[in-house]
């Protein structure tokens, strides 16, 4: 199977639609607004731009899809809160600026009082397998 990099959208998609799946499986008591989210979850997933192109249409890519998903679960599963705030913090800043924060915009963000633990929890973070940090020591999350 080929390297895939698929947009975050794409990905947090398929997410949802895999803890959909097994909220169904346990049979809850309001299934009916479970499958109205599951074929909303389905068609945005069919319907997303990135299936349009080169990388989209070979046919390894959905399977891809769902392996990095799960392997995004797995890594976010032990996570501290910390962790899960600074994560969603660089999330939120890559879909808004369309790059990531520097240490400071996180440290400011999150409401720590030093970058040096922004970086502590940023390698923990790359440990987990959660992001990387690319040749400039630049954050890239894993998609």
């Amino acid at each position: 199977m080929g390297h895939h990099t698929f947009p975050l959208d794409l990905i947090q998609t398929q997410r949802n639609l895999t803890r959909v799946y097994a909220s169904l499986e346990r049979r809850p008591v309001h299934t009916a607004a479970l499958r109205r989210r599951l074929q909303h979850l389905m068609a945005r997933l069919a319907s997303h731009p990135y299936w349009e192109t080169s990388a989209g249409r070979d046919p390894a890519a959905k399977v891809a899809l769902r392996q990095r998903a799960k392997e995004l679960d797995e890594a976010e599963s032990g996570l501290t809160d910390r962790q899960e705030r600074i994560l969603d913090c660089i999330r939120s800043w890559v879909i808004e600026h369309g790059a990531p924060p520097t240490q400071q915009q996180i440290a400011t963000t999150v409401g720590l009082a030093s970058t040096g633990s922004v970086s502590y929890q940023i390698a923990q973070l790359e440990k987990a397998g959660v992001l990387r940090l690319d040749i400039s020591r630049r954050i890239a999350l894993r998609w």
